[in-house]
């Protein structure tokens, strides 16, 4: 006989199980199923088979309702399988099998273990009687600040109430909901606040006095629907994610949220970041997606070892405040994923932030991702210069030219030789004196800094090299005979400097000088700023990982 149901899925006992409904159940606010004694045998010997085999048969959600039904029937004491330690997992794989191409436009991000970890702990830090998350999922988010708060405690919060789940996809939110309640209680159950709903629903209200944990959605928004509150951050971003942002900043007390870093400095985020400083302070913590990433190379629903196209992300902590505006902002952090342990810590990360909170306005239109030791170097940089890059620029092909690749990952390049590559930014200058000046300052850390501050995405945008500030005005004589000679030198190496990468199955061109070069123009332009310090102090902008020990 156990042969033979092995062999057949769920569905063949639909018919029978379906009779047997309570209408009136409460355990995840949907109906009750009373098992048949057939259904209970399958689900004792469940696996990966049997499972994968059901959501082709009955789908996911119908699957899920008796797995969900049989762990609470049995008080969570079920086999290893369906130990809702695995509900995650098991979650993400039936995503997979339902629809291959609903995954790739899901735009949730699987939050890792060790990063619900680090959020849970600065939310624990966070004011707020009410505990809320926000496109909860599966729970990792909540499961995780649950259990760092204790059984007690976390029990205290379920039964009082306190509790609030929010999600658009029913079945991630039934497993969640089941999961709590198996670890914490089947008798406080009925006091969690499982929300299914369209979170930018205007009818959608966040308790008062409340903290919120979230990984909100990453996807780009088709259509505004009618029922949105259709707020100025909705209209300039149209993206998911920053219009979570935008309400969950504005009905919280306080928020622990991971994002994309776009937000921190894009052109189209500018009235979100405003709206953040009205509301209050708090900091960001933003990521770089090589060679190590924050998602570990896996989206929501899709398993793969690819770490190189993730999303570079940031952790937004936020707390109300009427007097104190603001954000204290970190550099954008690279790190090794043996490093992981290490850097994913509240206080390590913290370490990072520069003290002084960014308000953004009409003059200050972006956070500025300043490393905590580079922050003098940046205000002497900036208010010595009185020129910017764009004031050298010839309007049409002048006689010197200065070619510089648009992707630049761990450095910046300047050559005068056209590369075999796709995408390059060409510079005209007509004086020979600036075009030595900025030749050797592309290839000085300062340029790529400046990404870095302001972007350090995947590409340089020409709108921000043009804005980059040029102290050419504090060079005396001996300063131009330097990089005059300086040019020359490279401009002799850039042949024997090339290298070639395969990129995307293509083949890029670039140029590679001996680090002592960089560092020699580095030397000399802090000495120009006025900075005495050694070039040294540019390792960490350029390291491929975090801890330098």
């Amino acid at each position: 006989m156990r042969e033979q149901i092995e062999q057949m899925s769920l569905f063949d006992f639909m018919e029978v199980s379906d009779q047997n409904k309570i209408t009136s159940g409460k355990i995840y606010n949907k109906e009750i199923i009373k098992l048949s004694d057939q259904v209970v045998n399958r689900l004792i010997t469940y696996k990966i088979g049997d499972y994968i085999l059901d959501i082709e048969n009955i789908g996911l959600e119908k699957t899920w309702d008796y797995i969900c039904q049989f762990v609470i029937d049995n008080n969570g004491m079920v086999p290893d399988f369906l130990n809702v330690k695995n509900f995650g997992e098991l979650y993400e794989v039936g995503l997979a099998i339902q629809d291959k191409i609903l995954k790739k436009k899901s735009g949730q991000y699987y939050t890792p273990d060790d990063v619900a970890e680090l959020m849970s702990n600065w939310l624990i830090k966070c004011d707020g009687d009410a505990v809320c998350d926000v496109a909860c999922g599966t729970g990792k988010l909540i499961l995780t600040y649950l259990d760092l708060i204790g059984f007690e405690q976390a029990r205290a919060l379920i039964s009082s109430g306190n509790l609030y789940l929010y999600d658009f996809d029913n079945v991630a939110l039934k497993i969640c909901r089941t999961t709590i309640a198996v670890k914490y209680g089947l008798d406080i159950a009925d006091s969690i606040h499982d929300i299914f709903c369209d979170f930018l629903d205007k009818s959608i209200v966040l308790p008062q006095n409340c903290k919120v944990i979230s990984n909100p959605p990453y996807a780009k928004i088709e259509e505004i629907q009618n029922y949105w509150n259709c707020s100025r951050v909705l209209k300039d971003t149209k993206e998911l994610y920053s219009t979570f942002m935008d309400k969950i900043f504005s009905q919280a007390k306080s928020t622990v949220i991971i994002t994309p870093f776009s937000f921190i400095s894009g052109a189209k985020f500018k009235s979100l970041r405003e709206r953040m400083c009205d509301i209050g302070k708090g900091f960001i913590v933003s990521f770089d997606n090589v060679p190590g990433n924050i998602f570990c190379g896996r989206k929501h629903g899709i398993f793969n070892t690819n770490t190189a196209n993730s999303v570079r992300a940031a952790i937004t902590i936020l707390t109300k405040d009427s007097e104190k505006k603001g954000f204290r902002v970190s550099p954008l952090i690279r790190f090794k994923n043996e490093e992981r342990h290490r850097l994913l810590d509240c206080n390590t990360l913290e370490k990072t932030l520069p003290p002084h909170y960014q308000v953004v306005d009409e003059s200050n239109t972006m956070f500025k991702k300043i490393n905590v030791e580079l922050v003098d170097i940046y205000e002497n940089w900036c208010n010595g210069s009185k020129y910017k890059l764009k004031d050298f620029l010839a309007k049409d092909e002048a006689k010197y030219s200065i070619i510089m690749p648009n992707t630049c990952r761990y450095f910046t390049v300047a050559s005068v030789k056209k590369l075999n590559r796709t995408g390059a930014i060409t510079l005209y200058v007509d004086d020979l004196d600036k075009f030595n000046f900025l030749y050797c300052f592309i290839n000085s850390s300062f340029t790529y800094w400046w990404w870095r501050i302001y972007d350090g995405g995947i590409t340089y945008p020409i709108s921000l090299l043009n804005e980059m500030p040029i102290p050419y005005n504090l060079l005396d004589k001996s300063d131009k005979e330097f990089f005059s000679t300086m040019a020359k030198r490279l401009i002799d190496r850039e042949e024997s400097c090339k290298v070639t990468k395969v990129n995307a199955g293509n083949a890029q061109e670039n140029i590679k000088f001996p680090q002592d070069y960089r560092n020699q123009i580095n030397d000399r332009i802090l000495k120009i700023i006025q900075c005495t310090v050694s070039h040294d102090i540019f390792n960490q902008i350029h390291a491929n990982k975090f801890f330098q020990d």
